[in-house]
């Protein structure tokens, strides 16, 4: 193995919690007054919209602010929620809280990992990236930043995968992926004959057949361990 690919949002930055979950979570601390129902209509609806939101130079707060804003004049318009701004405000400052801690465990992992291996991040963003992973201060750790809306390809598709392998000058049987989505993260890195780690901590769904995962851990600390036993 001479090369890992990384997913971002759901992986590095919450270490298994998928967005979709994470927002509502900060939801529930602070009591926003909506259902799960409602929460997850919103958080549907401030996708799409994202990328006529984002900036390219946003970095992960204003990243986080667009999300929530997004989600909150939706509930708003709906009519499911009046208290915009306070709560917002809130839920924002929580989430960034939440992936600054993560990003204590995910620092001391890519420190580790960068001393034997090619490092790549290939994530579904909003043209923002890189402004993102730098204001987290890891961006240095990679080799390969390839964000989707940049490359103009999404995942699960596999060749977004091969954009990354390309850049890192490697071949899909000495590269690992790991990331927490199962179906675009692990069953295209499979497809064209990668090693696979699958990250299941908390996701918007999970699959039956996890076959396609040739490891499957729970928590970002683990990585290093289990990468050296798939290396040897």
């Amino acid at each position: 193995m001479e090369a890992i690919l990384f997913d971002f949002g759901g992986t590095l930055d919450t270490n298994g919690v998928h967005w979709s979950e994470k927002f509502w979570e900060i939801y529930q601390k602070y009591r926003v007054p909506v259902t799960k129902k409602e929460y997850e209509e919103a958080y549907v609806a401030a996708e799409k919209r994202m990328s006529e939101r984002v900036h390219k130079e946003d970095d992960m707060m204003a990243t986080l602010s667009n999300q929530v804003n997004l989600q909150f004049e939706y509930l708003h318009n709906e009519r499911k929620i009046n208290e915009y701004s306070r709560l917002a405000d809130s839920v924002i400052n929580s989430c960034y809280l939440d992936v600054i801690e993560t990003l204590k465990i995910t620092d001391n992992v890519l420190r580790q990992l960068k001393n034997n291996y090619k490092l790549g991040v290939v994530s579904n963003f909003y043209g923002n990236l890189e402004p993102v992973l730098k204001s987290l201060s890891i961006d240095k750790y990679f080799d390969a930043i390839i964000d989707s809306t940049v490359v103009k390809v999404n995942k699960p598709d596999p060749n977004i995968l091969q954009v990354a392998l390309y850049w890192l000058n490697t071949i899909p049987a000495n590269a690992i992926v790991i990331g927490d989505s199962y179906d675009r993260d692990i069953i295209p890195a499979k497809k064209i004959g990668c090693k696979t780690i699958w990250l299941d901590g908390k996701s918007w769904n999970k699959p039956d057949d996890t076959s396609d995962a040739d490891i499957i851990v729970h928590s970002i600390n683990k990585l290093v361990d289990v990468i050296k036993s798939i290396s040897i």
